[in-house]
């Protein structure tokens, strides 16, 4: 026996000193792999072996922070590889492995796990799981004191509403990062997001402020060399100052800015501010020309962008099942493997254990087995009293309880019948308060100047001239603020040209469809067309009649 004891003994001592060397050397390739990620390393097929066996070795003996670093790593060299799906699995992992309850949690690498999410959610059009792990990226950030991070992680919400067509509050976060930056004495990284409040400004008119912008970026932002060139990789800047020298009716001089655009590499752009300039300019010939270049390069950038969503969608999706099976069998054949040794150690050590102890005790058991059968009669007796007195006490609690349970179900027909009758009470409310809503923005409208001027061409049609282009945008304008739910209802995802927009708008007011027509300096036939395109395009259905109902069920 004690020879067997022995044998145990210094077998556990060999695997505890074979477990220290193992671990100071995974723990090394660990390190150096997480170097190579932080050098920007490209990673490839290659590292796979490496990253699985540091998954599988820390799972079992490393701390929260190795675990956390380990699954990273893995994720890390998925999303080099494409494969987006695995990556995330692999991120979500580590960040489970996080304690962050402690203070030696590696707040870092937990930040840089969500900004790796993050941005895996935009190149996928996830905007509301990409926003989570923006919050997540700024949260730890600013919890671990880099406060450069946490204003990155801020600034990157405008991806999220650039995808939602919300340009107030991409405008909102932006000037937030600048005042932050400017307080952290970063000028040059401050005027380097000037770009946004210059593009919003030249979309809504705002000429002055948009050239006090420009005139700071060029000065400030670190783009741009002694002679004013934009950096590479920057001309698009000269896009948005060619359109603010046309709106100073300066076309000659935007079209150089125009051509640097193109150069640049930005078509689109490139090809629109030049149709804008000749239209400006007058000439026929150009404005052809650059119309169709501009279709061309809309188109291009339209497909490229369309193409690089499906593969992205594709890669997300469209991953092998059997392999993913496969990898799952060969970590649990290994655990199995691990399992099937450790029980082979424990159950040698308890059957030697037990062997002695067993023939020990050998004797106490056999007295023991005696004395109590021959207390075996009376233990019967007492047993079949007492299952006597629980069947008893079982019978009479059954009847108790549907009892209970009669008087429940009266009590919650009756509450049911309460309720039914409170919601319809509460619709009937919401329906009226709705109805007043409606009402008071209508006479706040009407009060406006923009409004008046409306309703007084709708009053004395046909006798007052349609409304100018002017007119129009103060109208838009004035009706986003006083309908802003409606506003926000048909545009919000639903890509409306302006005639569409306006229809939409007036149906809001109960016009007519002659006075429609007047309005828009066109025919009922006309506004019944593209009366029918937005109801195809907000509720799916191929008439024009039923819009206004459709319309009205919502507003």
């Amino acid at each position: 026996m004690k020879f067997i004891i022995h044998i145990i003994s210094v077998f556990l001592m060999a695997t505890v000193l074979a477990s220290c060397v193992d671990n100071e050397t995974m723990r090394q390739r660990l390190s150096y792999v997480s170097q190579c990620n932080r050098a920007d390393t490209v990673f490839t097929e290659a590292w796979l072996p490496t990253v699985d066996s540091l998954v599988s070795y820390f799972d079992r003996h490393g701390n929260a922070n190795e675990k956390m670093m380990a699954h990273y790593l893995k994720g890390r060299v998925h999303h080099d590889m494409g494969e987006s799906p695995i990556a995330l699995e692999c991120y979500q992992k580590a960040t489970e492995m996080a304690d962050t309850t402690k203070k030696d949690c590696d707040l870092r690498t937990l930040a840089a796990i969500y900004g790796q999410m993050a941005d895996l959610f935009d190149r996928n059009y996830l905007p509301d799981d990409e926003m989570e792990a923006l919050r997540k990226v700024e949260h730890f950030a600013w919890k671990n004191k880099d406060s450069l991070t946490a204003i990155i992680a801020y600034r990157l919400r405008t991806r999220v509403y650039h995808l939602r067509c919300d340009t107030d509050s991409m405008l909102y976060v932006t000037n937030k990062c600048i005042e932050m930056y400017r307080k952290l004495g970063h000028n040059d990284l401050a005027t380097q997001l000037l770009i946004m409040p210059i593009s919003v400004s030249l979309d809504r008119g705002q000429y002055t402020e948009a050239w006090k912008y420009m005139q700071v970026h060029e000065k400030e932002s670190g783009f741009f060399d002694s002679n004013g060139n934009a950096r590479q990789g920057k001309e698009l800047y000269y896009y948005y100052k060619g359109m603010y020298l046309l709106s100073q009716n300066q076309a000659d001089n935007a079209i150089p800015l125009f051509h640097k655009a193109l150069s640049g590499g930005f078509l689109e752009a490139g090809y629109k501010g030049l149709l804008s300039a000749y239209k400006q300019k007058r000439i026929p010939d150009s404005i052809a020309k650059y119309a169709q270049l501009y279709a061309t390069g809309n188109d291009s950038t339209f497909m490229h962008v369309n193409q690089e969503r499906v593969h992205q969608v594709s890669a997300l999706y469209d991953f092998s099942h059997q392999q993913r099976m496969a990898e799952e069998n060969k970590l649990k054949a290994t655990y199995l493997r691990l399992y099937i040794l450790l029980f082979i150690l424990l159950a040698t050590t308890i059957i030697a254990i037990c062997a002695y102890f067993v023939n020990k005790a050998r004797t106490k058991s056999m007295l023991r087995i005696n004395e109590l059968l021959s207390n075996r009669k009376e233990l019967q007796t007492m047993l079949d009293e007492k299952r006597a007195q629980i069947a008893a006490f079982s019978a009479e609690k059954e009847l108790e309880i549907e009892r209970i349970k009669l008087k429940n179900l009266k009590l919650l027909e009756m509450r049911f019948e309460e309720q039914t009758q409170l919601q319809l009470e509460i619709e009937h409310l919401n329906l009226e308060l709705k109805k007043f809503s409606n009402l008071e923005m209508e006479k706040a409208f009407s009060k406006t100047t923009i409004g008046q001027l409306f309703l007084q061409i709708k009053d004395n049609y046909p006798k007052q001239p349609s409304p100018s282009s002017l007119d129009w945008s103060r109208f838009t304008k004035s009706f986003r603020e006083h309908f802003n739910c409606y506003y926000t209802f048909i545009t919000d995802g639903n890509r409306l040209s302006t005639d569409q927009l306006r229809i939409c708008m007036m149906l809001r007011l109960n016009f007519h469809e002659y006075e429609m027509a007047h309005f828009m300096n066109t025919d009922n036939q006309r506004i019944n067309r593209v009366k029918q395109q937005v109801n195809k395009k907000l509720f799916g259905e191929s008439n024009s009649k039923s819009l206004r109902n459709n319309l009205r069920q919502y507003f």
